[in-house]
């Protein structure tokens, strides 16, 4: 089994929304990414105002498994940030493109 620190590389300051299998990953013009599981409600934060954030991923010849930081929700126009590592710390973002997540889902 490989291991491997994975990191987003210089952000893009453009909004854009990709997906790739079940996975979906987004960025801002402020410069932040994520990368979500939109079926478990899985979060990763990639980068955050143009700072790269490292996201732990395992891999074998046919898995693969994210270290992922936290779970999301959508809510009208905001976005919900619940981080696993600190119960009852929640983050609450606007100004993301929650509507074209919600069509993602």
């Amino acid at each position: 089994m490989r291991c491997a620190i994975f990191n987003a590389g210089p952000p893009i300051y453009d909004g854009r929304i990709v997906t790739v299998g079940q996975l979906v990953l987004f960025s801002t013009e402020t410069g932040d990414a994520w990368l979500l599981d939109p079926a478990d409600r899985l979060a990763a934060r990639l980068a955050r105002d143009g700072e790269n954030e490292p996201i732990h991923i395992e891999e074998t010849d046919t898995t693969f498994a994210i270290g992922w930081k936290g779970r999301y929700r959508l809510e009208g126009l905001a976005f919900v940030y619940l981080r696993s590592r600190q119960p009852g710390r929640v983050t609450t973002i606007l100004g993301y493109p929650t509507e074209r997540l919600i069509e993602t889902e």
